[in-house]
């Protein structure tokens, strides 16, 4: 028994060795089986793919082929097509040439003809130059007619009839362009008034005092030491009046605008007092007028701040601050410079001007009446110096002299400033100038100038500022108008009350006349 398991258990063993040695290369058999039947399945597949593109080649040949000999046959047409084109066109150009060459033979012969016409007509031009003086005499001399004075005449009548059609174009001209141009001043003084839309103030400080009882002996005196003392220290001239035996006022008048207020602020605190008021005089008014140049520095820079100016001197801005004790027809003059640099502004941007420079003219444009109360000359002059004295350019300083003619400027910021003045002025309620006072000084006027010898006639113009007057030939030297003029001036001067300044014109003209 175990004989026989040892028997069975050893050739198991040789069996299974022996399928170990044998399983390998049935394996590989089988594989090289499959391999080869996997490449012949591949070549059998390539042979068709090579197949089948070679077909698809071979179509896409045939069909390149027949599109190639198609475009061939097509550019074949299209070039023979072209060249028949050509050969026409050769055709009409060969006939163009020949057409011209037939035009220059033409104009050749038209050319040679008209310098034959030309030749004779230049020979006829010098014969009848030649026989016109025989023939103007002979009918002149049949006629009966001054040949010189005819042409003379003929002359006279072409030039006139041309004057005259100048003169009515020119005319024309100008009613357009005034028509035009008041049209477009009425425009941008609409879009101004749109944009300036101020508060109005009016303030107006008084210059009459009341008396207090106790005091009326020291200014009723002719000879008082008060009023001399006033009027020496703040340059203005004091002008009692008494209603009644117990009403006494004093009007302070005339001088620097500071200085008038000082002194009337000064009399008030002096009239408080229960005593006589002795040296305090002049101390109060030394503390007045400081106070008050305090104010105008302030005021002048409150101006230029507003504005947004810069590079103004101090002087010139105290001068401007100035002006707020100063008045012309009751306005306030610190608050109209203010009004016409803002006008200014506006009317220069609506002209394509600097706003900056109109501003800086309307500024400065009255500070001469500031102090134009001691230096003589217009205040428009004395503005422009203090301008120029204070480092402002000559452009500015000439316009503001100019805002009332007393230069002759004419240039857009000078317009714009004169605008700008008149607009402030002459607004409703800007300024007060009573029918009655203004009456008496055109009659005042009216009578001096009068009294002159050789007055034809006269015309008081711009408010009572200007004057004109024109003097008789007959009567008045041409040597002696300018002294004349001078003697008017000086005359109105004192026979006449007026504000400002009056500019007076003397013309005298000689003219003669006749009629044929």
């Amino acid at each position: 028994m175990t004989a026989l398991f040892l028997f069975s258990l050893i050739s198991g063993f040789i069996l299974f060795r022996i399928i170990l040695l044998l399983l390998p290369r049935l394996e590989g058999k089988e594989s090289r089986k499959q391999r080869d039947e996997v490449l012949k399945e591949a070549k059998r597949q390539a042979r068709a793919i090579t197949e089948d593109t070679d077909s698809q080649l071979k179509e896409r040949m045939i069909a390149s082929s027949e599109e190639l000999d198609a475009f061939l046959l097509q550019k074949r047409n299209d070039l023979a097509s072209e060249e028949t084109d050509l050969q026409e066109q050769e055709k009409l150009r060969q006939n163009d040439v020949a057409r011209v060459e037939r035009r220059e033979r033409e104009l050749v012969r038209w050319e040679q003809s008209v310098e034959v016409a030309r030749n004779e007509a230049l020979q006829k031009k010098k014969e009848s130059e030649k026989l016109a003086p025989a023939i103007m005499d002979a009918l002149a001399q049949h006629t009966r007619v001054n040949l010189k004075a005819l042409r003379s005449s003929l002359h006279a009548d072409l030039i006139n009839a041309k004057q005259l059609e100048a003169q009515k174009v020119l005319k024309s001209l100008q009613e357009e362009v005034s028509s035009s141009a008041a049209k477009l001043a009425h425009r941008v003084l609409d879009r101004v008034h749109a944009r300036y839309a101020p508060i109005f103030v009016w303030p107006k400080s008084s210059n009459i005092i009341d008396v207090r009882t106790k005091f009326h002996s020291l200014f009723l005196a002719e000879d008082s030491k008060l009023i001399e003392e006033i009027q020496e220290l703040s340059g203005t001239k004091v002008i009692p009046f008494q209603a009644n035996d117990q009403s006494l006022s004093l009007k302070v008048a005339g001088g620097f605008g500071i200085y008038r207020e000082a002194m009337r602020l000064t009399l008030e605190k002096i009239f408080s007092l229960e005593e006589a008021p002795g040296n305090k005089l002049s101390l109060t008014f030394d503390q007045c007028k400081k106070k008050l140049e305090s104010e105008a520095v302030q005021l002048g820079k409150t101006a230029v701040t507003i504005l947004r100016l810069e590079n103004v001197h101090p002087e010139l801005q105290k001068l401007v601050g100035a002006l707020n004790w100063r008045t012309s027809y009751r306005q306030n003059q610190w608050y109209h410079t203010l009004e016409v640099a803002q006008l200014a502004s506006i009317l220069a941007f609506e002209l394509d001007v600097s706003p900056s420079d109109a501003k800086r003219v309307g500024l400065l444009h009255d500070i001469g009446k500031a102090i134009d109360y001691n230096i003589e000359g217009s205040h428009a002059v004395i503005s422009g110096d203090y301008a120029d004295r204070f480092g402002e350019k000559r452009y500015i300083c000439d316009t503001v002299m100019s805002h009332h003619a007393d230069l002759v400027l004419e240039t857009p910021l000078a317009f714009v400033l004169q605008a700008a003045d008149t607009l402030s002025g002459a607004r409703p309620g800007a300024r007060v100038n009573l029918e009655e006072g203004y009456q008496v000084r055109l009659t005042a006027i009216h009578d001096v100038i009068r009294n002159f010898t050789g007055v034809l006639d006269l015309a008081v113009m711009n408010g009572g500022r200007e004057v004109h007057i024109q003097m008789d030939h007959t009567k008045v030297r041409e040597s002696d108008v300018e002294a004349i003029t001078k003697q008017i001036a000086r005359q109105i001067e004192r026979d006449v009350a007026f504000p400002g300044q009056i500019k007076i014109l003397v013309t005298r003209t000689y003219e003669s006349t006749a009629v044929a």
